[in-house]
């Protein structure tokens, strides 16, 4: 964390240094990317639905990032939350976002830490994850989703999931492809089966528990629903062409950031695209009641 906090958050512009020396989350908040998780805003929508959330509940959302979720749940609900993240960078930048999309009211975002949650027992009517418990230690974690739980709210998880059952070949790739998010985030990373994410919710002291499958979105449909998000498709297109123009500089100067990019991309590839090993991932809502 030196490094990021050697950098003024509001600053517009960073160094190849300085850029290089961001962890993966932190430099691509810095980028501006909203989200990471497969089922996009649509995906959103359906898990605050699965978990009752409405206008007078109160949410946490734990590994919130640059508060595009939180954001779009408090405009379209007008329920409270609170997100939590530990990277500071991306606090800041979900604070800006909040401010500048007029819900500061109602979203209030702060550092923290999954595993000890800076909360009381009982605080909060939901608290929901996205593309954030794979990189966990879910014991650890689920424990502490339950306990700031009030009786009766849900715990709601957006992850992705893989079949139970591969062929050994595809096994071998989805393995690779585990192993380069785990390199490029620095952070532990595996896909779960959907039992197995069933199993974890319930040994945290969670009942009906419930986990569906999806595959991934169609990104004409997501577009149209990042472009409202985003205030319109002026405001996204240009948000596009920032962050493109943001991304290309440091690809083009950078060794480092070209090879981070590139794993992903391979990745990225054996996970979502390409028909022999994509078929067997998909992305779980799974819901679980205290």
């Amino acid at each position: 964390m030196q490094a990021e906090r050697d950098i003024p958050h509001r600053e517009l512009k960073l160094s190849v240094k300085q850029a290089e020396a961001l962890g993966y989350y932190d430099f691509m908040s810095y980028l501006g990317v909203p989200y990471y998780h497969v089922g996009g805003l649509i995906s959103t929508k359906k898990l605050a639905e699965l978990c009752r959330i409405d206008s007078a509940k109160k949410v946490l959302m734990v590994g919130c990032g640059t508060g595009f979720s939180a954001c779009y749940l408090a405009r379209e609900i007008g329920c409270e939350i609170v997100g939590i993240d530990i990277a500071e960078l991306s606090i800041e930048k979900a604070k800006e976002r909040a401010k500048s999309q007029g819900v500061s009211d109602k979203v209030k975002f702060r550092v923290g830490d999954a595993h000890v949650l800076p909360f009381e027992a009982g605080t909060f009517d939901a608290v929901i994850t996205e593309f954030v418990s794979q990189f966990l230690d879910r014991e650890r974690a689920f424990k502490e989703f339950t306990r700031v739980l009030r009786p009766g709210a849900y715990v709601g998880i957006n992850e992705m999931y893989r079949e139970k059952e591969i062929p050994a070949k595809a096994t071998k790739e989805i393995a690779q492809a585990e192993k380069i998010i785990g390199e490029i985030t620095g952070l532990p990373f595996s896909l779960l089966s959907s039992e197995k994410w069933k199993e974890e919710l319930e040994r945290a002291g969670l009942k009906d528990v419930n986990v569906r499958m999806y595959k991934p979105i169609r990104y004409l449909q997501e577009t149209k629903y990042m472009a409202e998000a985003m205030g319109g498709t002026w405001s996204f297109v240009e948000y596009l062409i920032g962050t493109i123009l943001k991304m290309t500089k440091y690809y083009l100067l950078s060794r480092k950031i070209r090879y981070r990019f590139k794993r992903l991309e391979e990745s990225k590839k054996i996970l979502l695209r390409k028909k022999s090993t994509s078929k067997y991932v998909g992305y779980v809502l799974a819901t679980g009641k205290k």
